[in-house]
């Protein structure tokens, strides 16, 4: 089974957007039996970015956090794609806007996801703000799937 690897940006898009809790709540439900199941995954660094706040969304990650989905640390492998992210992105960009990037979780994302064989989930556009490293950029450098939410929720069949 291919796992879902999803940027925190994921979920806050969803809760501000088309997928609110008050419009979609079966999109929430569909995400905690996933996370369950194991096929949607967070690393740490981008929990720790929706953690470090106070709002609902927040809320609702640390009362899942020990479900599987949240807090997984890297392992040696995605450590070694994490050097591999980093010197491309080093390589690719201007060293304002790499260590930009690599300060945040999107390399983690990027990482777990060529150590597991799986897929980035991510709503960042390609061409939006140039100057911004942007996760399918990196992907397709690197060889690493992604997909916006919406395919992933088609590839694993959300009924909502």
């Amino acid at each position: 089974m291919a796992i879902y690897w999803i940027d925190s940006g994921v979920l806050i898009s969803a809760k501000n957007g088309l997928y609110s809790p008050d419009l979609v709540p079966k999109f929430w439900s569909f995400l905690e039996e996933q996370l369950k199941s194991g096929a949607i995954r967070m690393p740490k660094m981008a929990y720790d970015e929706i953690t470090d706040g106070n709002d609902d969304l927040a809320k609702w990650c640390k009362a899942r956090k020990n479900v599987g989905f949240f807090c997984v640390r890297a392992d040696r492998q995605a450590q070694e794609r994490f050097s591999e992210v980093a010197n491309h992105v080093c390589a690719s960009h201007k060293p304002h806007a790499a260590a930009d990037f690599l300060k945040g979780a999107d390399g983690w994302v990027i990482a777990h996801a060529l150590a597991t064989g799986g897929y980035v989930v991510t709503e960042e556009l390609r061409n939006s703000y140039r100057s911004k490293v942007k996760i399918p950029i990196v992907c397709k450098a690197l060889r690493a799937p992604w997909k916006a939410t919406h395919e992933m929720c088609k590839e694993l069949e959300a009924k909502f």
